[in-house]
């Protein structure tokens, strides 16, 4: 490494930088604790040691790697960055996951660290197995921001990325070689990650540049593990050409959660004489008072979901349909308004288990 450490910084070896960047492991002696001093290799653009250092900077999330110091060169620019060691290993040295919570508790955290890149406005570009590592407490970590930009409308010259990964917008091009792209194209990388995690070998039609859409061997429907419906038709959308039907992450994140906390909610109903819970034991709650209107509410193991609304049903002032799902912690009212305080309040009280990986 061409850089100046300083002396508090003692070399432990280095690490694989995937080509633009050299990697150094080191000991910081003032903390007692490995780090990563990461500089780029000769050649590669400056701009994206600086690209990195803005997005880590700024992102706050479980699942970003940290930042953790910057080392200036005599000139006074940033030389290289000193990064939490992640001392486990990638997402292409674990076994393919045998069980469908498996593959969630893999899937999970990833949609919880790209919907927080998100939450700050910045895409990675680079999303994908090797750039994501496991820390000493087990905890899933996305690293390799030297792609990153931010601002959820961008674009760069030139087409840059990981064949297999890539959204095929990044190869469309203007007539002066800009290619425009938005936070979707990770999302296609977080579902291309998702099938590489299952069966570790690309189908040729998504290999191909740009992939060719849909592609019958990437049918998440048709893999093992089996899955629940609703998660194999989110990644298949994952997948989709168009970046527009893709969902957002901060959903995808959700929706997975729900799955891990399958038959762990519970809501506790209560009105002024009565009270009712509603978990895996006991899944159906009718309420109905004469006069003023009736709904049912029934767990199907994720959500709370309202059906058979008659009369005048509101929930926190907000009409009722069938199909609705209740909103968390809120309160349902039966009556119209000009009944006044004659109308029945009911409070729900839904509990919201942590999702535990």
């Amino acid at each position: 490494m061409n850089v100046q450490l300083p002396r508090r910084y003692v070399p432990h070896g280095s690490i694989n930088g995937g080509g633009m960047s050299e990697v150094v492991l080191c000991k910081d002696q003032h903390l007692d604790r490995l780090v990563v001093i990461k500089a780029l290799s000769a050649g590669v653009d400056s701009r994206r040691i600086l690209d990195e250092l803005a997005a880590l900077q700024s992102i706050r999330s479980k699942h970003v790697v940290q930042i953790f110091d910057v080392i200036r060169g005599n000139d006074g620019h940033v030389a290289a960055i000193v990064e939490e060691y992640l001392p486990g290993d990638d997402l292409t040295s674990i076994p393919p996951p045998k069980t469908a919570t498996e593959f969630l508790k893999l899937l999970y955290p990833i949609a919880e660290g790209i919907a927080d890149i998100y939450e700050h406005k910045m895409v990675h570009r680079d999303i994908k197995p090797i750039n994501m590592k496991y820390d000493a407490e087990k905890c899933l970590k996305i690293f390799d921001f030297g792609l990153t930009r931010a601002g959820v409308d961008a674009s760069t010259i030139g087409i840059i990325g990981t064949r297999g990964y890539m959204a095929p917008e990044l190869f469309r091009t203007t007539r002066s070689g800009r290619v425009s792209f938005t936070e979707a194209v990770d999302t296609f990388a977080f579902g291309a990650t998702a099938l590489a995690c299952l069966i570790r070998r690309f189908p040729r039609d998504l290999l191909e540049m740009p992939p060719k859409l849909p592609c019958k061997d990437a049918n998440f429907s048709n893999l093992t593990p089996s899955m629940p419906p609703e998660i194999a038709e989110l990644l298949n959308q994952c997948l989709d050409a168009d970046p527009c039907h893709r969902p957002r992450m901060s959903y995808a994140a959700k929706l997975i959660g729900l799955h891990l906390l399958r038959n762990r909610h519970r809501a506790l109903l209560v009105t002024r004489s009565n009270s009712y819970v509603l978990d895996e034991n006991n899944r159906v709650a009718e309420l109905s008072v004469r006069g003023q209107g009736s709904l049912t509410i029934t767990y199907d193991g994720l959500r709370f979901v309202i059906s058979k609304v008659s009369g005048h049903v509101a929930i926190n002032n907000m009409p009722v349909s069938n199909n609705d799902v209740l909103p968390g912690s809120c309160v349902i009212v039966l009556g119209p308004i000009n009944q006044g305080a004659a109308r029945t309040m009911i409070t729900v009280d839904v509990s919201h288990p942590e999702v535990t990986i």
